[in-house]
């Protein structure tokens, strides 16, 4: 229970510590805090404090807290002045709380400047965090063009280390660029800089952005010269970006050639960025007994790092062949096998944790062998095993997110002991289940604050929820829209039944985010084309407190038991929901201006895009009132486009075309109105 008066009384205090134990309360506990105004003022205070630890504590709760605060604009105007404070600690907190507030700040033009000016700051720290704040915010601008054109500056920037962040943060935002043959032609040129790190950089950018760039064949070709690049460092990013994108790569057979001869570098670090690629391409290569001699000669070189490396990427290689096995036997024999190898790895650098990502990878492994094959003196060991994975982390500040990650893991872990007796397929299933997991956990590890702390905020935010309650939840949702969908065929309700099953199907667990995305999304379509009367009522009030849902567990808990009740629906006309709809095409993706009309209901436009319903697409969607766009004309327009399709906006009737513009534009969706000019 939050008690808000002791974090009150603690904001007070004299001693900066306690003060800053209250911030990281108010950061942690914000939602659950009953009167927000009050929190929202004593953060507000904290801002301005004397003391430079409490300021940086300060930001990173006003970042945390955001979309929760009262006064959004104050707290935009706290964050913008600290991004100019004397302090670099407190400059990289603002960085940092700044990309993760960017969607919610009323002016996401001057937050994009600042983080700009930040990423020029003498402090290495305050670069790192405005990069990684700058790669949050880029898919979030209104004209990514000119975010990216910004961005493209500072590769021509005089310090080569301004130069070397800027293009690391080019990768990640090239797949929301909208010209990406002139984005490629820009990343293609700094393959050439004059300095190693850029070099380096560009080449972690090509692995980044290659699923996307308009001539692959070229970016191979990159990548390839730079494996020849004089620069140890810029091979050894060469290397690693090669692991990365070779299931993309159409001639697998000559990009295993060019791997295989990474091997045999003259630097260390190559042969070691090598044998990772190796371990991450591993299920794809052709030559599999090949990679495995490959690997196995690396375990016996001179540089340990290179037979951690090595041992390492075995390890995954194991785990890879345990999921693959045929019997019992052998899933039990591969297991262990990659156990061994993990353990090798961890004595080989046990002096540097941080460069031996098998630190958390060994004890998860051993924890998961034991809960399967030795559940009656599983949960002492389990709960040592997975201390160990703990300690790994460390205390290093941009690593505390994987300790979520361990307390999720040994849930999940736990989980898995109440399964009873597992037969082959469920074991192999439970292992590709974790598998990933601890490969992100792993490249997040080796991610070290030095290296690459923007690369962590990055993988950090994708890093998927670990939790078996949500994996049993979707598997639940998907069976139940499939037995929907055959219990509805020959009905009225075969066409919904079956549109949310092929929906759901293709839902992953993911990060939170992406998870209540997707229902949501689902949710709001549904809600359009659901006839609003009273045999409905049920299954629209269920929707509608899965919009109001928070919490992702009670989210999909709803969303399961409504999926449940379609077969159950009365559709009273032809047209479902009585929607009169208009699609408008653009860029090969289906986007609907729907006109709403309910009894009882205000009438709306609703534009969407995305999810394919009977009637209705909803990846995006932005509901406008009538009112805000009324006119003496609006109601003789509307008849004029009943039934009609449109392919672009200017189609519409003039004025309701220009209504619309205005409306999107002030409510910032110009990403929207960008799609259908």
């Amino acid at each position: 229970m939050i008690d808000q008066k002791e974090i009150h009384n603690q904001c007070y205090s004299e001693d900066p510590k306690v003060r800053r134990h209250a911030l990281e309360q108010l950061q942690n506990f914000f939602s659950s805090i009953p009167d927000k105004q009050q929190a929202w003022d004593d953060l507000h205070i904290l801002i301005d404090d004397q003391d430079s630890s409490v300021r940086s504590s300060a930001a990173k709760a006003t970042g945390s807290a955001f979309s929760q605060v009262p006064d959004k604009k104050q707290a935009w105007n706290d964050l913008h002045r600290l991004t100019d404070d004397e302090n670099g600690w407190v400059k990289s907190s603002a960085a940092r709380a700044i990309g993760s507030a960017f969607s919610q700040v009323p002016d996401k033009q001057q937050a994009w400047e600042d983080l700009l000016i930040l990423t020029l700051d003498q402090s290495n720290w305050v670069r790192f965090s405005a990069a990684s704040a700058l790669i949050s915010a880029f898919s979030q601008m209104p004209d990514k063009q000119q975010a990216w054109n910004d961005l493209f500056a500072f590769t021509i920037y005089e310090k080569w280390i301004v130069r070397s962040s800027a293009a690391y943060v080019l990768g990640y935002a090239y797949p929301h660029v909208p010209d990406k043959q002139q984005a490629w032609d820009d990343l293609h040129i700094l393959i050439d800089d004059q300095d190693g790190s850029v070099r380096s950089s560009a080449a972690e950018a090509i692995g980044s952005a290659f699923s996307q760039v308009p001539d692959k064949k070229q970016a191979w070709d990159d990548l390839i010269r730079l494996t020849n690049n004089e620069d140890d460092s810029v091979r050894s990013s060469a290397a690693e970006a090669i692991g990365s994108v070779f299931s993309q790569v159409p001639d697998k057979k000559q990009a295993w050639n060019d791997l295989h001869r990474l091997i045999d570098d003259q630097d260390g670090s190559v042969r070691s960025s090598a044998a990772e690629a190796i371990g991450s391409a591993f299920s794809q290569v052709p030559d599999k007994k090949q990679a495995w001699n490959d690997l196995h000669r690396l375990i016996n070189d001179e540089e340990s790092y290179v037979r951690a490396s090595s041992n390492h990427s075995l390890g995954r290689v194991s785990i890879f062949m345990a999921s693959q096995a045929e019997t019992d036997e052998d899933y039990k024999k591969e297991l262990e096998i990659a156990i061994e190898f993990f353990e090798t790895a961890v004595e080989e650098v046990s002096y540097d944790k941080w460069a031996n990502p098998s630190q958390f990878c060994l004890p998860f492994y051993r924890s998961f062998h034991t809960i399967v094959f030795k559940k009656q003196e599983a949960k002492e060991e389990v709960d040592r095993y997975l201390e160990e994975a703990k300690a790994a982390i460390g205390d290093s500040e941009s690593k505390k997110q994987l300790y979520e990650a361990v307390e999720n893991l040994a849930n999940a872990l736990k989980e898995v002991q109440n399964l009873g007796n597992l037969d082959l397929l469920k074991m192999k299933g439970e292992l590709n289940f974790y598998r990933k997991y601890c490969d992100r956990a792993a490249e997040l590890m080796k991610n070290t604050d030095e290296k690459a702390p923007f690369a962590t905020e990055v993988l950090r935010k994708g890093f998927p929820i670990l939790d078996r309650n949500f994996k049993k939840l979707l598997e639940e949702i998907q069976e139940k829209a499939k037995i929907v969908c055959e219990e509805s065929k020959g009905t009225a309700t075969e066409e919904i039944a079956c549109a949310v099953n092929r929906e759901v199907q293709k839902w992953e667990i993911d990060s939170q985010k992406e998870m209540t995305f997707c229902a949501k999304n689902l949710c709001r379509a549904l809600k359009l084309i659901i006839p609003p009367v009273s045999e409905n009522k049920f299954i629209l009030n269920e929707i509608e407190n899965a919009l109001n849902e928070k919490n992702l567990i009670n989210l999909f808990t709803i969303t399961s038991t409504f999926i449940g009740s379609i077969p159950a629906l009365k559709m009273v006309t032809d047209k479902l929901n009585n929607l009169e709809y208009l699609v408008l095409e653009v860029n090969s993706k289906v986007d609907e201006l729907v006109i709403l009309s309910k009894p009882g209901f205000s009438e709306e436009f609703v534009i969407s895009s995305g999810i394919q319903l009977p009637g209705l697409s909803a990846e995006h969607v932005v509901t406008i009132p009538l009112q805000e766009i009324s006119y003496f004309e609006l109601k003789e327009d509307l008849e004029k486009i009943k039934g009609k399709s449109i392919e672009k906006i200017s189609q519409l009737p003039i004025k309701l075309a220009e209504k619309l513009k205005n409306y999107l534009l002030r409510i910032e969706r110009n990403d929207i109105l960008k799609r259908m000019l």
